[in-house]
């Protein structure tokens, strides 16, 4: 619309996926502890959305901008059951947590222990003030964003061209290894709390008095570790980045007239240039730890993301 000035595109769609390839587990009296089998319903429901403006046009400059979203949800509806609840783990953290499908839930659950409560919501501590444990595993929610979508500005000023593209992905969750060892090994900021004196966890004793008990703080944080409890490196793992960074310069009208080359152009680009808002410390919301793409959500310790910086020359004959 408006001369091309304004775009827009949407779609809506659903889809049903059955019999997909699944790693469940099986009898270890079989001499094996999983097989793999072809088997499920899931349920998919999203929209997407492309709008491009050009809010500025004129002879010598033009500021365009595209913003490009998805919003989907994936729901197990059926396992070897339809029977809500119903689970199969996928895969396992190295540091105790678990990926699950699970009957009537969205899919890809991170699970595992976490912090026992009473009917208040009030966490629970042992005699000695340590935190006491879930007696079955929790599902965090989903490792898959329900938000994905980058939104691009580009600029064009006679012959210079600058562009910068900001993306997301909203909505999922994590569990980071890093912050597994960080914490168990007393290197986590958040282990600084009780260095003194010894750690007061804010709840109740086991009796459902306000528990006063000062823990020993190396087994207080390390309980991530000795009782599997991993709900403190369970994070929101969402993050809006800087993505990209292009500067170019089109050269095509310095070029002799009978020059091989139609068109040059040359750009500086920056990728991955910085994070501009994440919810989980010390890593890269994007840094994952395993082979296989199945195992989305748990992260491990590795090595960082980098940050990569060039130039980009383009000849068109």
């Amino acid at each position: 619309m408006f001369d091309n000035r304004f775009g827009l595109d949407i779609a809506a769609y659903q889809k049903n996926t059955i019999d997909q390839i699944i790693t469940a587990q099986i009898s270890d009296g079989s001499g094996f502890v999983n097989t793999r089998i072809n088997t499920g319903e899931s349920r998919t429901r999203g929209i997407e959305f492309l709008v491009n403006v050009v809010p500025v046009q004129s002879e010598d400059f033009q500021w365009s901008v595209s913003f490009n979203g998805m919003y989907n949800k994936t729901k197990v509806l059926r396992l070897q059951t339809d029977e809500e609840g119903e689970t199969i783990t996928v895969g396992r953290h190295v540091f105790n947590g678990f990926l699950q499908q699970v009957v009537g839930q969205e899919i890809g659950q991170l699970a595992g222990f976490g912090f026992r409560r009473d009917a208040q919501g009030r966490q629970i501590f042992g005699d000695n003030g340590v935190a006491m444990r879930t007696d079955d595993l929790v599902n965090f929610g989903s490792a898959l964003p329900n938000w994905v979508g980058g939104i691009t500005n580009s600029f064009n000023y006679k012959g210079i061209n600058f562009s910068f593209l900001i993306d997301f992905k909203l909505g999922n969750m994590m569990m980071s290894g890093t912050n597994f060892n960080a914490t168990r090994h007393g290197l986590h900021r958040m282990t600084l709390d009780g260095r003194e004196g010894g750690v007061v966890g804010d709840g109740v004793n086991q009796a459902g008095e306000q528990n006063t008990v000062a823990a020993d703080p190396q087994t207080y944080w390390e309980v991530v570790r000795s009782q599997q409890l991993v709900e403190p490196i369970v994070y929101d793992g969402g993050y809006w980045k800087l993505r990209q960074i292009s500067l170019g310069y089109d050269l095509t009208r310095f070029l002799p007239e009978n020059f091989p080359a139609q068109a040059v152009r040359l750009n500086f680009v920056a990728n991955n240039v910085f994070i501009l808002q994440k919810w989980v410390p010390n890593i890269d919301p994007e840094s994952f730890g395993f082979t296989s793409d199945n195992l989305v959500g748990l992260e491990s310790t590795g090595l960082p993301t980098t940050r990569g910086l060039g130039f980009n020359l383009n000849v068109k004959f």
